[in-house]
């Protein structure tokens, strides 16, 4: 197994010398926000990451409700990518919206997904799920359909609790879903030298330099996010 963080700007500024020394395997930065403006930290914590040897996947919350908005909201992560000149970077595409998404229903939630998946894929970037438990278990849409995507859960089994970078999660509350999950949130309210404040903790079920590359079509694994307290 391998331990990372996902950050945002909500993180302000952070001391990537001091998550490396920490041995975090890997980091999730937020891409795009829902303004269309990159996360007003993600240059510098790519920078961060860059420099201290971390490997970097993104994530990027969605509120498409048409297949149109879920290719405008791909294209613009795309966009950023490649102006850091980035290649095959995997992009967790976070579906866990209630007030927007989970009122659009399985079939149409189903088909704006994959109108992002296809955008991201075609510019040869890796495409992954990342849900709440929640969403798993309400089948907000055809997880089926995604066969072979990796995905990453969240669920946070001690409630609002800090944890520390070194606490071991207790596997026994790992998410169960059908099949393998490429990785685990089990805490929002983490705690590691270097970022002040709370920060998401996560396992990789599998080497998370392999999130640099394409997810082979089919067989998808999934990661969901949300916490089920």
């Amino acid at each position: 197994m391998w331990k990372g963080i996902d950050v945002s700007d909500n993180q302000g500024v952070i001391d990537w010398e001091q998550v490396a020394a920490a041995k975090v395997s890997f980091a999730i930065l937020r891409s795009v926000r829902r303004s269309g403006k990159t996360d007003y930290q993600f240059s510098v914590n790519l920078e961060g990451c860059r420099k201290y040897g971390i490997p970097v996947s993104v994530y990027k919350y969605t509120y498409a409700t048409t297949p149109e908005a879920a290719r405008q909201e791909a294209q613009q992560v795309v966009e950023l990518l490649r102006s850091h000149h980035l290649t095959g970077t995997m992009v967790w595409w976070d579906v866990e919206d209630k007030d927007v998404l989970r009122p659009l229903g399985a079939a149409k939630l189903t088909e704006c997904i994959r109108a992002a998946q296809e955008v991201i894929t075609a510019a040869g970037y890796g495409f992954g799920l990342y849900v709440g438990l929640y969403v798993y278990k309400e089948r907000w849409f055809d997880f089926n359909a995604f066969a072979g995507t990796r995905l990453w859960i969240a669920r946070y089994y001690r409630g609002y609790r800090t944890m520390r970078f070194d606490d071991e999660p207790d596997q026994k509350y790992k998410p169960d879903v059908d099949g393998d999950i490429s990785g685990w949130q089990y805490t929002s309210c983490g705690e590691i030298p270097g970022v002040k404040g709370d920060v998401d903790l996560d396992i990789a079920y599998e080497d998370p330099t392999a999130w640099s590359q394409p997810a082979v079509d089919p067989g998808v694994i999934y990661t969901v996010s949300v916490a089920d307290a």
